[in-house]
């Protein structure tokens, strides 16, 4: 029921329906079962609930289109056994806890910490066009992208309304896309967000100036600056 859900809302206008046209599409099924199905799905943060006056609408987030429409795979894996599967996701998790403890031990004998937020799932949303270009720019110019880039060099880059920037890197904060230097003075892409941008790079509405980027870099970090590959 929730595949059927997802897979009729991914085909209509907007990726959303009244609930009532989408109990019509599914041939008018049985309401608890239809219920019980929509609860699951809005839990799992796969679909999301909005109202249109007194209307109830239902649509499909992006983890629901991806539901839908997994990403394609690079590669063939060969077969293994479950235990030999189990072993090795084992080991590549203890592999990512200690780098992860190493970069937390170099950064506190630096004297530098990160904070960031705990991402809420079931509140993700597609970035918008500000908050889009913010995480092109530390995608595409922080080098590495531990380090992150400068608050104001971001700013100037991404060009608009200051206020609306500020508001934007606010929000990607607190979705847990984002991590700020204790100061406050750097930003940098979450290590989900960098994960996720790994596969599916960030692409911005409106393309970024390369040179006027590159020309503010340097002014914020020096002529020694090089571009991300």
């Amino acid at each position: 029921m929730q595949r059927r859900i997802c897979e009729t809302l991914s085909v209509a206008e907007g990726a959303e329906l009244p609930l009532r046209e989408l109990r019509r599409r599914l041939g008018e099924p049985d309401r608890s079962n239809l219920r019980r199905g929509i609860h699951g799905l809005l839990e799992r943060g796969l679909v999301e609930e909005t109202c249109s006056g007194k209307e109830r609408r239902l649509k499909l987030t992006l983890w629901g289109f991806l539901f839908v429409n997994p990403l394609p795979r690079i590669a063939h894996r060969p077969r293994v056994s479950i235990g030999t599967r189990l072993g090795e996701e084992l080991r590549a998790r203890r592999e990512a806890r200690e780098a992860e403890r190493r970069r937390l031990e170099a950064e506190a004998a630096k004297g530098s910490r990160w904070i960031g937020y705990k991402h809420r799932f079931e509140r993700r949303r597609f970035p918008g066009p500000t908050q889009a270009r913010i995480l092109s720019v530390l995608w595409e110019y922080a080098d590495p992208l531990d380090e992150g880039l400068p608050v104001a060099a971001v700013k100037a880059i991404v060009g608009g309304d200051r206020s609306n920037t500020r508001r934007a890197m606010r929000t990607l904060l607190l979705r847990g896309q984002l991590e700020e230097s204790e100061d406050g003075e750097r930003i940098r892409l979450s290590y989900s967000t960098a994960l996720w941008f790994s596969v599916v790079p960030p692409v911005p509405i409106e393309p970024i100036d390369d040179e006027l980027a590159s020309e503010i870099l340097k002014l914020h970090q020096g002529p020694d600056l090089a571009r991300r590959p």
